[in-house]
């Protein structure tokens, strides 16, 4: 049972990849309705909560690296790309990433619900495989981990903030 997992697993990591490569192409504005991220940590002086950010629960050794922490807006906002959502990342310090492999990124397709009573992203469960294929897959596809965020960046584009420092 557990080679049939694996080939299961094969067979929609191939169809996902193949349905990525076919898929339309958006313009590169896709992100520019999407909020700007604040300048520090929203949660740096304490969990703010209904506040449109969410501490995001992903991956940030092999999506942001050098990110300490990283936030998802909500509500998803309609745009050309699917119903997107932006990812602010942090450092130790708690001032925005705004270039680099710690950056955060917009999301053609948000994952991002809200968040509960901790701040911490809940997930839109709907919309995880849309995510996978319009946001995650062409990041893994882009490179390795070290230098994949160079050429995802080029299309991805992240937030600068709003007179942030």
């Amino acid at each position: 049972m557990g080679i049939q997992i694996k080939i299961i697993a094969a067979l929609l990591f191939i169809a996902g990849a193949t349905l990525w490569f076919f898929l339309p192409k958006e313009q590169k504005a896709w992100y520019e309705s999407l909020p700007d991220c604040p300048c520090n940590n929203p949660d740096k002086n304490g969990i703010k909560l209904q506040d449109g950010w969410a501490k995001d629960i992903g991956n940030l050794k092999e999506f942001h690296k050098g990110a300490t922490e990283c936030f998802r807006s909500y509500p998803a906002i309609k745009t050309p790309a699917g119903k997107s959502g932006q990812q602010c990342c942090y450092n130790t310090e708690g001032k925005l990433i705004s270039c680099g492999s710690g950056a955060g990124t917009p999301d053609k397709v948000s994952s991002c619900k809200g968040e509960d009573n901790n701040g911490v992203m809940t997930v839109r469960y709907s919309t995880l495989i849309g995510h996978y294929l319009k946001d995650v897959l062409p990041f893994k596809k882009a490179g390795s981990t070290s230098n994949a965020w160079k050429k995802y960046n080029r299309e991805w584009v992240p937030a600068k903030g709003k007179n942030c420092n």
